[in-house]
């Protein structure tokens, strides 16, 4: 029996990270976890706004979540899944935020006056959960054809996934979920104390040299401790690590691969061709046949 979800992709994973959407449907289907695309979905709002009485930016994430709560009926599931770590984080803590308050969920659903009122029963996840809770770590490596020998993982999380710990999908600190996907799939995974710092985020947009900077020392850190590939569940943090490295003098850190989970997953089970080619080349070339 397949579990389904209501598949809530944002802005992003229909853009410049196509790449990440394509390769998690297909392990997905491989796992038997059945992902189904939320109708009429909207931009989340993309940062989570933290004062207390801003109620107004999480009407965009807000609307969404009345939007699965409506497609749920006729799905069958309140479960939405979602692969952006950035998406995640927002769509998360509105949820919460309302499930808690309730004059706070009164208030938002009197400013969407074209939409139903929000009942706050629709629960978050992001795939990894899904992977670990669902399918379980121990039932990942059934479906491996290529073993990843060879290659030396850096798992980086990132904050948005991890951060703040009540809507954190794993230990704030020492996050192990992809750690343990690349064990699975016969991989080793390296220990790494810049897995969860930040990369600069929204900063790329304002103030390059600095995202730059923050990027290259959590590269830096990762080869120093013997990784030969970064591992990512984030497409802002894929976008980032990818320019530090672009512009690091240091070649080791210039040419390591930089990949989403999905993908190195779909390396392992076979389905090479939703990865890029280019990432391909250099994951194969890591691999101890």
């Amino acid at each position: 029996m397949k579990a389904m979800y209501i598949y809530y992709p944002g802005c992003t994973l229909k853009s410049f990270a196509k790449r990440y959407e394509e390769s998690a449907l297909a392990v997905a289907k491989k796992l038997g976890i059945e992902l189904v695309e939320l109708k009429n979905w909207t931009c989340c709002g993309a940062v989570y706004s933290t004062p207390d009485d801003d109620l107004i930016h999480h009407v965009a994430a807000a609307r969404n979540l009345v939007r699965a709560q409506v497609f749920s009926r006729e799905v069958g599931s309140p479960n939405i899944v979602t692969l952006c770590a950035m998406c995640y984080h927002v769509l998360k803590r509105v949820n919460l935020m309302l499930k808690n308050d309730e004059e706070k969920l009164n208030t938002i659903n009197l400013f969407m006056d074209t939409e139903e009122d929000y009942r706050a029963e629709n629960r978050v996840y992001h795939l990894l959960e899904v992977i670990r809770d669902v399918i379980g770590f121990d039932n990942l490596s059934k479906h491996v054809v290529t073993p990843l020998k060879g290659v030396n993982a850096a798992c980086y999380y990132g904050c948005l996934l991890v951060k703040p710990k009540e809507v954190g999908i794993d230990d704030p600190e020492n996050p192990t979920a992809m750690d343990k996907i690349v064990k699975a799939l016969g991989g080793k995974s390296i220990a790494f104390p810049f897995k969860t710092e930040c990369c600069g985020a929204y900063q790329v947009v304002s103030n390059k040299k600095i995202v730059i900077e923050r990027s290259h020392e959590i590269l830096k850190n990762a080869v120093n401790r013997g990784a030969n590939l970064i591992v990512v569940a984030c497409p802002l943090c894929e976008h980032n690590l990818s320019l530090a490295a672009s512009n690091s003098h240091i070649s080791k850190i210039r040419n390591i691969p930089i990949l989403y989970f999905t993908e190195l997953m779909c390396i392992a089970y076979g389905l090479k061709d939703h990865v890029p080619k280019e990432i391909l080349d250099k994951v194969e070339k890591l691999l101890v046949r």
